[in-house]
């Protein structure tokens, strides 16, 4: 399957499968222009905020600015049917269900579909800080128990607020080899990232994800997230709509959004894909969009996520409580 089959001329989705691995697709929806090009590998190209492609290895790194806490994170990957399909990241779910065992992860919705038979994968498998050659760091999904939003992959291409809903929660059973509860993620509502005690404490934000040129979770320590409005590339047409400048590489898609204050850290997003202009990139000239090392700018080049805000949160904690009580989550 190429990345340039014309079934993926309409498609804009995120940094989805590791290059070697299987290619999931890739579109952006605008609120004034689609890209029909698949996505390329992001960099913010700004020295202000970073060196380019500022990725640090989660696994083993130490000092250079990553907090004890981030080290700590309980991020990995998402095996379905036995291929690499995104990122994912541990949840604190302590505050919703106390008696829940297992644990709960974030994604995107899009990471656990097969995007050619229009189906949810029926296997997967949580790789812990994607350390896939160890057996005792992978944690079966019960997919059967798996929470999405209005994730269609019949008809997202045409949806004009896509992205709104491509999240998931997914519930492993039993954790991997030597799982501490101390590295699951507390998510907090974006919107509270401007509240004059985060600021306070020093606000920094984060992406924790794969990636693929290091086949590894990374760390990206100096980024800029921001709600999308009217005047940018995604229009601000669907509330919780997050854009930022956080350098990354393929199968970064669910990954987590962190915004850390003082010495606390919460997730605040969950990471989609990348939208740009065709004006700025015509495909004729950018085949594959915007080459690795293009400014980021909102209004011609930028990744989004979606944003936890209060209708996220209280999908995550009635998914808790369902799972605490043995109920059936319906897809």
């Amino acid at each position: 399957m190429s990345i340039r089959d014309d079934r993926f001329l309409t498609l804009h989705f995120c940094q989805a499968v590791l290059l070697a691995l299987a290619f999931l697709p890739v579109w952006q929806v605008s609120a004034r222009e689609a890209a029909p090009v698949a996505v390329s590998v992001f960099g913010d190209g700004d020295p202000s905020n970073g060196i380019e492609d500022d990725r640090r290895p989660l696994f083993g790194e130490t000092g250079r600015g990553i907090t004890p806490a981030e080290l700590r994170i309980n991020a990995g990957t998402i095996f379905c049917d036995g291929k690499l399909r995104g990122s994912a990241v541990a949840l604190d779910t302590r505050s919703y269900a106390p008696g829940l065992k297992g644990v709960v992860l974030s994604t995107a919705a899009h990471v656990i579909y097969d995007l050619d038979e229009k189906t949810l994968f029926t296997q997967c498998e949580f790789h812990y800080l994607a350390l896939d050659q160890l057996s005792r760091y992978r944690a079966a999904i019960d997919m059967g128990r798996a929470r999405l939003g209005g994730f269609d992959p019949a008809r997202a291409t045409s949806e004009p607020a896509f992205g709104r809903g491509d999240w998931a929660f997914l519930y492993v059973p039993a954790a991997w080899s030597g799982f501490d509860p101390g590295g699951n993620l507390e998510a907090r509502d974006f919107s509270l990232t401007a509240d004059a005690g985060f600021h306070r404490g020093g606000v920094r934000m984060r992406l924790v994800a794969f990636d693929g040129a290091a086949g590894a979770i990374s760390i990206s320590p100096h980024c800029t997230a921001r709600l999308s409005r009217a005047d940018d590339l995604g229009g601000g047409i669907w509330p919780g709509q997050l854009l930022d400048d956080c350098d990354s590489e393929q199968a970064a898609s669910g990954g987590a959004i962190i915004a850390v204050s003082g010495d606390r850290q919460y997730l605040v997003g969950i990471r989609l894909g990348t939208h740009w202009s065709p004006r700025a990139y015509p495909q004729a000239r950018y085949p594959h969009g915007p080459p690795p090392g293009s400014v980021w700018d909102r209004r011609l080049h930028t990744n989004f996520g979606r944003a936890f805000d209060r209708d996220l949160l209280s999908a995550l904690r009635k998914y808790c409580r369902d799972v605490e009580q043995g109920l059936n989550p319906p897809l």
